[in-house]
C-alpha cells in the first residue's frame, strides 16, 4: 500500500511533468517561426547566415545597405562573421518584442490624441 504522502508526491510530479511538456511545446512553436525565417536566409543550407546571404534577402534598396549591415552585426553575438540559429532566434524574438512595444506605444498615443 502506498502512503498518502507518496501518492500526493506522485500526483504533484505528474502535474509538473505535464506543465513542463506544455511549456516546451510553446517554445517549439515560437522557434518554429524563427526556424522558418532562418531557412529563408540560409541559401547554402550550412546552418549559418552570412552577411551576403542576409543582404540577398533583406536588401531591396541599396540606400539601406548600411542599416542592414548594422542589423547583421548586432545579431552576430559571437562576432564570427555568421549568424547561427540561436543568434537568429534571439534576435527574432527580441525584434518581435520591440515591435509589440512600438505598436502599444503608438496605440496609446492615438488614444491620447482622441
Amino acid at each position: 500500500m502506498m502512503t498518502k504522502t507518496i501518492k500526493t508526491g506522485l500526483i504533484l510530479l505528474a502535474i509538473a511533468s505535464f506543465s513542463f511538456a506544455s511549456a516546451q511545446e510553446r517554445v517549439e512553436v515560437k522557434n518554429e517561426k524563427a526556424l522558418k525565417a532562418f531557412k529563408k536566409f540560409d541559401a547554402n543550407f550550412d546552418e549559418a547566415i552570412t552577411l551576403d546571404e542576409f543582404k540577398a534577402v533583406r536588401m531591396n534598396d541599396a540606400s539601406k545597405e548600411e542599416q542592414i549591415e548594422k542589423r547583421f552585426l548586432k545579431m552576430d553575438k559571437d562576432k564570427n562573421g555568421s549568424v547561427n540559429l540561436d543568434e537568429f532566434t534571439y534576435a527574432y524574438e527580441s525584434r518581435k518584442k520591440t515591435m509589440k512595444k512600438k505598436k502599444t506605444k503608438n496605440t496609446e498615443a492615438d488614444i491620447k490624441k482622441d
